[in-house]
């Protein structure tokens, strides 16, 4: 075989293997340089009536488009069809099942049954169904050998029913089955890859990999289904592709695009799998897209991405735009 005719051979091999070969964990060539995040609406406004908020300050989307929006400042969840319009409500101040104090997060398992909270205030996780009937609630002081100072701020459940809180506290990701009964724990204080401190958002993408927004090391981790670390991406500052010490909520689509809420500079920023940054949207104020400091963030499984404007006190709708 001639020397042209190898090196033929050899290239067609390789772009083979590259079709072949997807790594879980690689950037999406596909993505556009031109992928940006555009405003579509809002949902609600400041209030106490069906449908409007006092400092939401969390939200999750099932697998059928409805949203629930964790309503602390009302002691409530709402719940939304994917259009936006108010289908219930459950909740009231208090430290009873179905009651809430310091009502901080609101998740939803992935085959969107069940609807999981956190309260700073009770010290508890809650779990219901998704029209909001109570099921069971735990509490995690205790939990991992430690006292009274755990104080969990996400919760994500993964395609096996391990719940995961994120404790800003304790500076690790607590573990549970669903029942409330305790796993262990990931992580412990450090800079290191695979510890953290106070870390915040917790998402987990549909192979069950795991991302933490480690805020005060101003990076993302990334771990897999067996809570090993896998990778991380960090920088400090305001550009496009760094973080503050507070990005609060983290998500992912389903075309493996993480959304990272940016507090303190009232913006989402949006990036592949791997940190490459795509697009950033919002600036701090009361217009209609504007932010005042958001909280968390959700998107759908048809790509619609939600924002708990959380001082204005409304949910702000955007769209990924190719």
């Amino acid at each position: 075989m001639s020397r042209v005719k190898k090196s033929l051979v050899y290239l067609l091999i390789v772009a083979l293997f590259g079709i072949v070969y997807q790594n879980p964990f690689c950037c999406d060539a596909a993505y556009s340089q031109k992928t940006e995040l555009k405003y579509v609406k809002q949902i609600g406004m400041k209030g106490v009536e069906k449908g409007q908020f006092t400092n939401p300050h969390s939200l999750a989307v099932d697998n059928l488009g409805n949203l629930f929006v964790g309503d602390t400042g009302n002691k409530r969840v709402q719940k939304f069809s994917p259009n936006g319009t108010f289908i219930t409500s459950w909740g009231s101040e208090g430290n009873n099942s179905g009651q809430f104090m310091g009502l901080h997060d609101v998740a939803v398992d992935p085959e969107g049954k069940f609807v999981y909270t956190v309260e700073l205030k009770n010290h508890r996780v809650q779990k219901f169904y998704s029209n909001g009937s109570f099921i069971t609630k735990w509490g995690y002081n205790g939990t991992g050998g430690r006292d009274l100072m755990r104080a969990p701020h996400q919760i994500a459940i993964n395609s096996f029913g391990n719940v995961y809180l994120s404790d800003s506290n304790g500076n690790q990701i607590l573990k549970y089955y669903d029942n409330g009964t305790f796993i262990g724990t990931i992580g412990s204080e450090g800079t290191e890859p695979g510890k953290f401190n106070t870390p915040h958002g917790i998402a987990i993408d549909p192979n069950n990999n795991m991302y933490v927004t480690d805020m005060k090391n101003y990076r993302v981790q990334v771990f897999d289904s067996k809570d090993s670390f896998v990778r991380q991406w960090k920088s400090m500052g305001t550009g496009a592709d760094q973080f503050s010490e507070t990005v609060p909520g983290i998500a992912i689509d389903t075309n493996d695009r993480v959304y990272i809420v940016d507090k303190i500079n009232s913006r989402v920023q949006m990036f592949d799998n791997t940190g490459n940054h795509l697009s950033s949207w919002g600036s701090d104020g009361k217009g209609p897209q504007q932010l005042h400091k958001p909280e968390d963030i959700a998107v759908s499984t048809e790509g619609d991405v939600y924002v708990t404007d959380t001082r204005n006190s409304r949910i702000q709708v955007l769209n990924v735009v190719e």
